[in-house]
């Protein structure tokens, strides 16, 4: 099945896919949504932090795993926090009538909610390899 064929590789793999496109979507989203250069920090440290974990797993799987790992660990906090602040901001009561988004929100909420499931995918295909090994 598909957990079964999930494995380092498959990790490293999301790694590299996500690590350069956090900081590129990030950067859209910065300029699009919201014009604040805090908000595209933690994808700029996201992406940078997976892409090192995946050049480490490159280097030397048995302790690249350690900092891919850490990494997933980091994308998963960020991508929860984000799908969180998007549902209750989905329901916060507006006072002031704001322009229409660029995005819809239901859209956002649901590209942030698959974001985190493949986040999951790839620290559970990380750790699978540790536990094998």
């Amino acid at each position: 099945g598909l957990i079964d064929d999930m494995n380092l590789g498959f990790s490293r793999v999301l790694a590299i896919v996500f690590g350069t496109a956090l900081p590129l979507l990030g950067m859209v989203r910065n300029l699009m949504l919201e014009p604040d250069a805090g908000s595209f920090f933690p994808d700029l440290v996201a992406g940078a932090f997976l892409l090192v974990g995946a050049w480490r797993v490159g280097v030397s799987p048995h302790s690249g795993q350690r900092f891919l790992a850490a990494a997933w660990g980091l994308t998963i906090g960020l991508f929860y926090a984000d799908l969180h602040d998007q549902i209750e901001a989905m329901y916060r009561p507006v006072i002031v009538e704001a322009p229409t988004p660029f995005i819809p929100p239901e859209l956002a909420i649901a590209a942030s909610g698959f974001g985190l499931l493949m986040a999951i995918l790839g620290l559970i295909g990380c750790l699978r390899s540790t536990r094998k090994s």
